[in-house]
């Protein structure tokens, strides 16, 4: 009974320090397109017309990012709430698209 605790406390440790390193690989990631962000509005690097449009995109990869990383969330265990997810944010590209040629 010990030996299998034993056995159980390395495999343990190692998944611990997968996810630690996984969190802090995606935070640097974050803090990367962040600084992106900031510096093509503030320096002036992309045109004024593609600012918003790069913004909402990066914005959009740091939320999926956030929801697979922090939050848990898999395609295998959460197969229905990841497929809201995703129609809620083809709906609301829709809704988006729809009213900026509307208007």
């Amino acid at each position: 009974m010990e030996a299998k605790m034993e056995q159980a406390k390395p495999q343990q440790e190692s998944q611990a320090t997968e996810s630690d390193a996984k969190h802090l690989a995606s935070f640097a990631v974050m803090i990367v397109l962040t600084a992106i962000a900031f510096a093509a509005v503030t320096m002036d690097i992309v045109p004024p017309a593609m600012v918003v449009p790069l913004i909402i995109g990066l914005a959009a990869i740091q939320v999926m990012m956030q929801f697979f990383t922090f939050m848990h969330l898999d395609f295998k265990k959460h197969r229905i709430t990841v497929t809201f997810i995703f129609t809620g944010l083809l709906f609301g590209v829709i809704c988006v698209v729809a009213l900026k040629y509307l208007v």
